[in-house]
C-alpha cells in the first residue's frame, strides 16, 4: 500500500507497486492489487461501508499541503512544502503505466489489428440532450476518428484489454480478487465536451482518471427499481434527474467507485487537455437472482424424482379459474385460494426437504466464471518453466531423447498449479471435469469453453493439486490413484499447461 514517506522518490516506488504486481508470484497478489487500487481506503472498510451501498471518491492529486500557505508562519520549513508539492505531482501518476492516449493512437495506426467500429471502438457525442453514435461501417480509419475527435466527439475503446497486456493484467487480478468477471472500457473526451447521456449501468464501476480532468455528477436512485438493477438503463433525460449527490472533478491519479445502478454523467473540463479515463467494471449478472435461477429448476427436478406429489397431475380444468383473466372473479376465489395453497405447500417442501442443490448451482456459476474471465496472470517463474517444458517437448519430438527430455514426468517429480483459481473441478455424472481458463481469450467468451475429462475416482488427486496452490505436490503422492494413474493425471495436466514441474 502507498504510505506518506515524505519523499517523492519513495512514493514513486510505492506507486509502481501496481504495475509490479502484474508479474508478481505472490499468492496474495490480487489482495495487494485491490488494496493498492483503492488506497488509502482499506479493502475491509470498502466492503463494509461502500460496496453496493454508496460511491467512493479518492482524490490523490493536489490534495497534500492544500491550504498550508494560509497557516504558514515565518521560518516554516520550505523544504516540507516542496516535498508535498513533489508528492502531489507524483500522485498524478498513480495509475500511469497501465494505459494512455498513446495506446489508442497505436492500435488505430496498426492496420494488422483491423480495429472495427462498434466492436472495438465507438465515436460518440452528447449534445442538445441527445447522444449520437457517429460510427462508420467496417474498419476504423485513423483520419476519420481524429477528425471527429477534433470536432468534439468522444472516442470509446471497447475491451482495451484485447490489445493491452497491462489492462488485461488489471482485469485478471480483479477477477482473481472478486471471483467474478471484470471488464474495461477507455474513454477519450475532448475538452469541454460530453460523450454520453446520463445513465446507469448493470455493473459496479471503478473509474481511473489517467489524463486531463473531468467533472462527474452522480445522482440518487429515482426509486427502488433503480437500486442494484440487473440491466443497464436507456439514456436518461437530464431535465428529469434529481439533484446530484456528488458533483466533483477527477484529476489524473483519482478514482471514483460507483455501485451498480448509480446514475452518472461526465463532461471534460474546458481550457485543458483531453480527458482519458479507464473504467473497470465488475459483477454483471452475478447476483442471488442469477444463482437462484439455476438453483430452483434443479430443485424442482430433484423433488419430482423422489416425491410423487410433484408428479401428480394438475386439477382438472384448473385453467378455468387460474390466469390473469380470472383474478377479479369473486365466484372463483375459493378454488383460487385452494390452488395457491397447494402450490405454496409444494414450494415449502422444496425448502424443508432439502431439494436445493446449493453446490451444484455454485459449480455452474463457477464454471461460467472460468469461461468468461480473462486468462490468469502467470508469474515470470511459471512462464519460464512452461517455456522450458515446451522446448524440451519439442526437442523430444525431433530426437530419440528419453522420457524426461521429451517432457514426460516421473513419479519422483513435483507439480504445482500455474495460477491461483485457474481451474475448477466439477463432478458431472461419472466424470470429474476440470474446467480451466489458462487458454481463454482476452475477449469475453471469445474462445470455446476448455475442459479436461477424468474418471470420477481421480477427483481426490485433482482436488489435492488445486488445494495445494502455490505449493508443489509429489506425483507419487497423489491420492487414491495407482502409480500408472498418477503419471497419467500429472502428464495430462502438464501437457495442457495447467501445472509446472520440478525435480524433488
Amino acid at each position: 500500500k502507498r504510505t506518506n514517506t515524505g519523499s517523492s522518490n519513495g512514493t514513486k516506488k510505492i506507486h509502481s507497486l501496481g504495475t509490479k504486481l502484474l508479474s508478481s508470484s505472490d499468492p496474495n497478489r490480487a489482495d495487494q492489487f485491490f488494496a493498492w487500487l483503492i488506497d488509502p481506503v482499506k479493502p475491509s472498510d470498502f466492503a463494509k461501508e461502500y460496496f453496493e451501498k454508496k460511491h467512493l471518491l479518492i482524490q490523490r492529486a493536489g490534495k497534500k499541503g492544500q491550504g498550508e500557505g494560509d497557516h504558514a508562519k515565518p521560518g516554516d520549513d520550505q523544504d516540507a512544502k516542496e516535498r508535498a508539492d513533489a508528492e502531489d505531482e507524483d500522485d498524478r501518476h498513480y495509475y500511469s503505466g497501465f494505459y494512455g492516449s498513446s495506446d489508442i493512437k497505436a492500435i488505430l495506426e496498426n492496420e494488422d489489428l483491423k480495429i472495427t467500429y462498434g466492436q472495438d471502438i465507438d465515436i460518440t457525442k452528447f449534445a442538445g440532450g441527445k447522444r449520437k453514435t457517429l460510427n462508420k461501417e467496417g474498419q476504423a480509419e485513423p483520419e476519420h476518428v481524429w477528425r471527429k475527435f477534433e470536432n468534439g466527439c468522444s472516442v470509446r475503446v471497447l475491451r482495451p484489454q484485447e490489445y493491452s497486456d497491462n489492462v488485461c493484467g488489471m482485469l485478471s487480478l480483479m477477477d482473481e480478487y472478486w471471483g467474478r468477471v471484470s471488464g474495461a472500457n477507455a474513454y477519450l473526451t475532448p475538452a469541454n465536451t460530453q460523450g454520453f447521456a446520463p445513465h446507469y449501468d448493470d455493473v459496479d464501476v471503478y473509474i481511473l482518471q489517467l489524463e486531463g480532468r473531468k467533472r462527474w455528477r452522480l445522482y440518487p436512485a429515482r426509486g427502488p427499481d433503480d437500486v442494484l438493477p440487473l440491466y443497464s438503463s436507456q439514456d436518461l433525460d437530464p431535465k428529469e434527474l434529481p439533484e446530484p449527490m456528488l458533483d466533483t472533478v477527477l484529476s489524473p491519479g483519482d478514482l471514483l467507485y460507483a455501485p451498480r445502478g448509480t446514475i452518472h454523467q461526465a463532461v471534460a473540463l474546458p481550457g485543458g487537455p483531453a480527458s482519458l479515463h479507464l473504467t473497470i467494471s465488475s459483477g454483471q449478472r452475478w447476483t442471488f437472482s442469477d444463482y437462484m435461477a439455476l438453483l430452483l429448476p434443479r430443485a424442482v427436478d430433484l423433488a419430482a424424482e423422489s416425491d410423487a406429489a410433484f408428479r401428480a397431475s394438475l386439477p382438472r380444468n384448473f385453467q378455468d379459474y387460474m390466469g390473469v383473466i380470472h383474478v377479479d372473479k369473486t365466484k372463483l376465489a375459493k378454488k383460487r385460494v385452494a390452488f395457491r395453497d397447494l402450490i405454496f405447500g409444494l414450494a415449502k417442501k422444496l425448502i424443508t426437504e432439502d431439494y436445493f442443490a446449493l453446490d451444484g448451482a455454485a459449480d455452474q456459476m463457477a464454471r461460467d466464471f472460468i469461461h468468461g474471465r480473462v486468462p490468469p496472470l502467470l508469474p515470470k517463474a511459471v512462464r519460464k518453466r512452461l517455456a522450458e517444458a515446451k522446448r524440451n517437448n519439442d526437442d523430444g519430438r525431433d530426437s530419440s531423447a528419453g522420457q524426461e527430455s521429451a517432457g514426460q514426468l516421473t513419479e519422483t517429480m513435483h507439480i504445482a498449479l500455474v495460477a491461483k483459481g485457474c481451474a475448477r473441478l466439477v463432478m458431472e455424472g461419472e466424470a470429474a471435469m476440470l474446467y480451466f481458463s489458462t487458454t481463454n481469450s482476452k475477449v469475453f467468451k471469445g474462445e470455446e469453453e476448455q475442459s479436461l475429462p477424468f474418471a470420477d475416482h481421480c477427483a481426490p488427486a485433482l482436488e489435492q493439486i488445486l488445494d495445494a496452490y502455490p505449493r508443489f505436490v509429489r506425483i507419487g503422492d497423489l491420492e487414491q490413484l495407482e502409480k500408472e494413474e498418477q503419471l497419467v493425471v500429472a502428464n495430462v495436466l502438464f501437457q495442457a499447461g495447467l501445472v509446472v514441474a520440478k525435480h524433488g
